[in-house]
Parts: structure tokens; sequence; C-alpha cells
């Protein structure tokens, strides 16, 4: 009865269904080989080149040279049938398991524990990463001092969060955006202009009106009408429990809410045990200060991709363009925050899951730093590459959403039993403040936005180039923000450009590519790959969609030796953006994405779509803020020629999140007109 309207049916689902024998799935698989010069599975089976090369001589690395050489993956594009087959035959036939290692040995994996290696034994003295605990995450202890500067920003932050309310109207009425902020929602009810029982069904109208068209909203929580009459008689009786009192907020759902399906974007069980049991930290922290949980967005099946589209749902939409990828996998909630049906939506960033769908979709996103958002998902200690964050219609939204969920876990909430506190010891985490880190310092020394000119001014080659034919408008975007914000003067203090360079991004990168395909395999192996054990299902709500399938079967072919490796290199890659964050500059500015929402791939809306290549590239500015855990927001900046909405990310320090949002702000100020519009046919505004 909760279901949204257009989700997937039951027989619809079974139609997509397509379990197949273990006689037939041989049968394939012989058949695949003889024809393998015709499908395009065939690059399974053939030579795949890789900047990177195959395995390397220990002697052929530079450990501290500053090239930058990208990675350009020749993998199989598949879409359709051909990706049905290409997961049978990777997954349940007796060739899978040589076929997954040949594609993890020739796109280089090999040359990883030659790194390994030559950073074990290097004595130059140089920061290398090896006082970091190999095989251990990526969070940063602060020592004594540094925890008290951070308690002492957090401390004032009731005067600041009173400020900015009050800038933010006097800001708006100025220069007429078209999103409303959740100061927007506080005024309005505060001024008694509209109530949340009005905006709620107002909400509920246009996902019913959009369905069909956006299909971003999963499934409505029934306790939503309730939340709202309650708020609207807080606000009657002038006691608000905070400012967001009333505020609409949808949930990605990879986190429990009781009485909603918790699916991850896979389909819903048959049997109702995907059932939220219980509110997960960060809905209960929504529920506490009076916000209305309105229900859970569609997102990419198990989050394994970054373009978002799900077919189970048959969306989400790109409301820029419908026939466009929204970015993932927090898709539905971009796309909900991009129409107006809500300011905040909760997203979850394994490999750019909140920032690319930011980009794509034309919204604010922040990812913040590793453990800063506890919750409990019961894979928060497993996958250490992944944190949660927001989906936002300013960055002040972001801001305010990091104040109300980045504390640590309390006591009630489970603190002594919470992954992110025992691992940081003591009583927790630093807390979350607004306060950047130059604001003690003399307004005669300039904020210094870092920048790696070849890694942004890249331009892929190989497989990959043809994919990326917006690089162009993104890169000029980039500069133009850039030399904008050196003419521009904040509160007194200029910005200064420090070009930087890091050692072997390429490997880095990489690492981040292996490191989350294991843990997103260990993670769900057990439960869902059916290839093991040559288990099969006849249950349409056990089955997997084929990209799924080969991700989790790439991942159990990655050694125990291979990711001794990556965690070494996450050590070094470590200590070297350290070096440059604290030392050299106070952030560092690169485009969100190389290019604008790229077209649905045919096939792609029934059975999915693969192209390991072009995800390499969309991933490009986005690994450093999940292999290391750094805090990464994402910006609108512009649009393209079609109109489709470009972005900038902001990466800081660990804990520093309120460095990122300062400068995000400063850069959303300045590009504000060039911000593109949504169509008004697929935006409401709840407040009128």
């Amino acid at each position: 009865s909760n279901v949204a309207p257009g989700s997937t049916s039951t027989i619809e689902r079974q139609l997509h269904a397509m379990p197949i024998s273990y006689t037939a799935t041989v049968f394939v698989a012989l058949l695949s080989i003889i024809a393998v010069s015709v499908w395009e599975v065939a690059p399974l089976v053939r030579t795949l080149d890789t900047t990177c090369g195959t395995a390397s001589s220990s002697a052929s690395f530079d450990l501290y040279s500053t090239e930058y050489r990208s990675i350009d993956i020749r993998a199989p594009v598949a879409s359709s049938w051909r990706l049905r087959l290409a997961a049978r035959l990777l997954v349940s036939s007796p060739l899978g398991d040589y076929l997954a290692r040949k594609l993890l040995v020739r796109n280089g994996i090999p040359a990883l524990v030659d790194f390994a290696h030559v950073i074990q034994t290097d004595k130059s003295g140089r920061p290398n990463g090896r006082e970091f605990v190999v095989g251990g995450d990526p969070l940063i202890r602060l020592n004594e001092t540094e925890y008290e500067w951070h308690t002492a920003a957090a401390s004032v932050e009731d005067d600041a969060a009173a400020k900015r309310r009050n800038i933010h109207i006097r800001d708006k009425k100025k220069n007429g955006s078209h999103y409303n902020s959740i100061y927007d929602y506080y005024h309005a009810y505060k001024e008694r202009k509209t109530t949340p029982t009005e905006v709620l069904a107002k909400l509920l109208d246009f996902i019913n009106a959009t369905d069909a068209t956006l299909r971003c909203v999963e499934f409505i929580d029934e306790t939503a009408k309730l939340a709202a009459e309650q708020s609207s008689q807080r606000w009657q009786d002038g006691k608000p429990i905070s400012i967001w009192d009333g505020i609409p907020v949808l949930i990605k759902p990879e986190i429990s809410i009781v009485g909603v399906p918790f699916t991850s974007g896979r389909q819903t069980r048959l049997d109702g045990s995907d059932i939220g049991t219980y509110d997960d930290i960060i809905v209960q922290r929504f529920r506490s200060a009076g916000a209305i949980i309105v229900g859970t967005t569609v997102m990419h099946e198990k989050g394994v991709q970054p373009t978002g589209y799900n077919p189970w749902y048959k969306g989400p939409n790109n409301p820029y363009g419908l026939s466009r990828f929204t970015g993932g996998s927090s898709s539905g909630s971009a796309v909900a925050v991009a129409t107006g049906m809500v300011p905040v939506a909760v997203g979850f960033d394994g490999g750019g899951s909140i920032r690319i769908p930011a980009s794509w979709s034309g919204t604010v996103g922040l990812a913040v730093g590793y453990s800063r958002i506890p919750f409990n998902n019961g894979k928060q200690n497993l996958i250490t590459v992944i944190k949660s964050g927001v989906l936002s219609a300013t960055v002040n939204d972001s801001l305010e959403a990091l104040l109300l969920l980045g504390k640590g876990a309390t006591k009630d909430e489970g603190s002594d039993e919470h992954a992110y506190h025992a691992s940081y010891g003591g009583s927790g985490p630093p807390p979350p403040h607004s306060t950047p880190r130059w604001s003690e310092r003399s307004i005669d020394q300039p904020i210094r936005i870092g920048i790696f000119w070849d890694w942004v001014s890249h331009r892929p080659s190989g497989s990959s180039a043809g994919t990326t034919g917006k690089d162009d408008a993104v890169y000029r975007s980039f500069v133009d923000t850039v030399e904008t914000l050196k003419n521009h003067v904040h509160h007194g203090r200029r910005f200064e450009v420090v070009p930087f360079t890091i050692s072997h991004m390429n490997l880095q990168a990489m690492t981040h590519g292996i490191l989350i395909t294991s843990m997103f395999s260990f993670g769900n192996l057990r439960e869902l790959y059916r290839g093991m054990s040559g288990r099969e299902t006849p249950d349409a709500d056990d089955d997997l969609q084929p990209a799924t399938e080969i991700q989790i079967k790439l991942g159990s072919q990655i050694t125990a030796l291979e990711l001794l490796a990556c965690y070494t290199i996450r050590n070094f890659a470590l200590a070297q953006w350290r070096r440059v964050l604290l030392d050299d500059v106070d952030v560092v500015l690169t485009p969100t994405t190389p290019m604008t929402a790229l077209q649905r791939h045919s096939g792609s809306d029934e059975n999915g779509f693969t192209a390991t290549g072009l995800f390499i590239q969309m991933m490009r500015f986005i690994w450093p803020g999940n292999l290391l855990g750094l805090p990464g927001l994402a910006v609108p900046v512009g649009a393209d020629s079609d109109g489709l909405p470009i972005s900038m990310q902001v990466i800081c320090a660990h804990w520093h999140e309120a460095d990122c949002l300062s400068v995000g702000n400063t850069i959303a100020d300045l590009r504000r007109d060039a911000r593109p519009a949504p169509p008004s046919e697929l935006f409401v505004d709840l407040l009128r």
C-alpha cells in the first residue's frame, strides 16, 4: 500500500528475471567462445590495454614522480541481451574465474603489487604512509590541541546559524533564486504563510503527477502525514523543535526506516523481509529535529555504478534531459532536490555516488569525510570507502545537514557499539561546525586554492575517447570560475591559486577501484551471489541485474596479496594528500565530473549497462574523497550548450568540511547567474 505510483509490479519483475539452468549456462558459455569474434563480449578474452600496463618490474617505478598519467581501461561496453550473456559467462560458467582474472590482470592489477613493494622498501625518508596501519580505515585522529580547536568552533555555532538565516533571506529577495532552502521553509512557517501539512500535500500531488516521467521516488512513508500534522501544530503553538521542523526530507534506501522497504535499489522482497524494523541514526536525528521523512528514493541497484539508472524502477530520469543519465548511485535523491521536491535528500558515496548525481542533475552535493556522519546499515565498518552526506538545494542546506547529522554517536544511539566511535576512541570524533581554518589567520593571508593543472586539463584517449565530448565546456567553466575567484575578495580576504602535484595519481585511482570492488563483493557475496556453489533461484525478488552480478564476480577474484598492496598504496596516498592539504593549500579545486550528463545507452533501460572505461572517466576527480576519506563538495557553476548542468568540486582536509562549505558558498554566489534553472514543467515551488 505504500508503493509509489509507477513502481515495478511483481509480474513485471518476473518478466525481467531470466534464471538459466546450469546445463543451459554451460551451453551459452561454449557458444559464446565460438562466436567470440562477433559478440560484444569478445573483449573479455582479448587483450585489454591500459596505460597502467601489466605487471611491471619494481625497479621501473620512481616513487615520487609527479608526472600525471591517466587510466584508460579497455573493457566491454554492453547492454541488453549482450550484457546478460556476459554476466552468465562470467558468473555461472566454468570459465568465469579465468575470464574475471584475465580482466583484472590485463588492466594492470599486478602493477599495484609491484608499486606497493617499492613503497615498503623506500628509504628516502620522505612521507610514504608507513606510519599508518596497513589494512586500517582512512580515519584521522586529532591531537589534543586540534580537537579542542574544533570543540571551541562548535560552541559558537548557534550564533553563527542565526546570522546565516537572516543573511539568506536578504540575499534571496535580491537575487530571486528559484530554489527554496530550509531557511525559506523556516521563515514561511514562522510567518504563517503556509504549514508543513500544506507543503506535504503539494509535494505528494507533484510526486503523483510526475512519477511516470521522473521515477525518482521509491516508497512513501505512511507516517509522513501524521508527522506533518504534528509539526504544523508545533508551529501554530510557536514551539518548533528546530530549524528543521516541518522540512520534507527523502532518504536513499541504504539505511533502515521503520515500516518502509530497505531495498538498496533491489526489487522488493515478496515475503516482506526487507521492511525496515528500526530507524537508522540519520533518520532518528531528522525526526528528533522535527523533519518530515517523506520516503525513499530510487537508486542504482546496490550502488554499483555511477550512471544512476535502475531498470527495475525504469528511472530515475534526468529533468534536464529525460533520455540522459542522472549520475548515481544517489540518483533519485538528486532528482528530487533538482525538481524542488525537497531541499535536502540523504545520499551515500563510495565512488562519487553523491557528487556525480549532484553534478549531472544540477544540485549541491556534500560527501562528508569518512566517519563524520554515523549510520547503521551493517557495512559502515566493512566498506571503508563509503561515507554519507546529502544532496541539497544550496550550500547552506548542506551545512545545516552537517551540523545536525555530523555529531558523533551518543550513548542513546549506541555510541559504545558504533564502529566510528569505537575506531576513533576516547569521546569520539570532533564536533562539526562552520568555521574555516583560515579564520584565525591574518586577513592579509589569502585563502590558498590548490589546483593540479595536468589532472584537471587532461583529455582521455584510447577506448574512453569520444565519451566525453563535453570536456571542453566543463574545463572552460572551471577555468572561468577559478579566474572569478582570483579577482574576488571574500570578507576582506583574497584567493590565491597554488599549483601542486601528487605522485602516481593513476595507481591511486586504480587502488580505489580495486578496493571498492573487493569490499562491495565481500559485503554482498554470501547473501546475493547466485553463481557461487551453483546456486540458482526461480524467485524474481532474489534476482540481480547482470551488471551487479559482474561486479560481485570481479571483486571475488581479487587476491589477499592485491588487497594488502592496495592498503599500502592507500597509506602512501594519504601521506601525500595530507601534506598538500595541511601544509601547502587550504582546499583543492577540480571539476566534479569531466563531462556533462550522457545519453543513456541503447538497451540500458531494460537490462542495464556496463562500460568500465567510461565509469573510470566519470570518477576521474572523485576517488580521493573515497580512497582517502576526504570531504568533497559539488557546486553547480554553469551549463553546456545543451543546458546541462556543470559542477565544480571542492576537496578539503579531514574534519574540515567547513573549509569546503565556505569556499563552496563563495563559488555558488559568484556563479549564481550561470546555474541553470530546471524545466518549469518538472519543477515545483512548495512555498507558493
